[in-house]
């Protein structure tokens, strides 16, 4: 009889359905995967106007606090702001929170990093996880030194 296949389908697609299951269950974020907090000196979205008026250099990073690629930035932002601290500034603008953000920096991807010059123009850009070797390669280029 038929059963034999019926049963073998049926049971495909229980082991299916069960691994499409995990594999998003696995996606949710929990609290556990949640990036560690930017330290106080990483600056919030709202820190660009008061960036401009000491006129530093700066690196902004635009993303959101689930991506796997921005919590890895997190740890990068921190040290970043702790070797440039007085001579740049160092900020973080999480889209969810700012989604607006997206449009004024032109963000097609997440994380973003966009590097300006003191007097406001941008140098250069970078998507997705960059390490701190190249954040200091890219502020060198810029004639930044890290504070001693």
């Amino acid at each position: 009889m038929n059963t034999p296949h019926s049963f073998r389908g049926i049971r495909r697609s229980a082991v299916l359905a069960a691994l499409f299951v995990t594999a998003g269950l696995l996606s949710l974020p929990t609290s556990a995967q949640q990036p560690p907090k930017a330290s106080a000196a990483v600056k919030p979205a709202a820190a660009p106007a008061a960036t401009q008026a000491a006129k530093l250099p700066r690196m902004v990073d635009v993303g959101k606090t689930w991506c796997i690629p921005c919590k890895k930035m997190v740890a990068v932002l921190q040290k970043a702001e702790q070797s440039y601290k007085g001579k740049a500034a160092i900020e973080f603008i999480d889209l969810d929170e700012h989604p607006e953000a997206a449009e004024k920096y032109k963000v097609m991807m997440i994380p973003t990093q966009v590097f300006f010059a003191a007097d406001g123009k941008e140098v250069e850009r970078h998507v997705g996880y960059l390490p701190f070797d190249e954040v200091e390669k890219i502020f060198a280029k810029m004639g930044v030194k890290a504070a001693p």
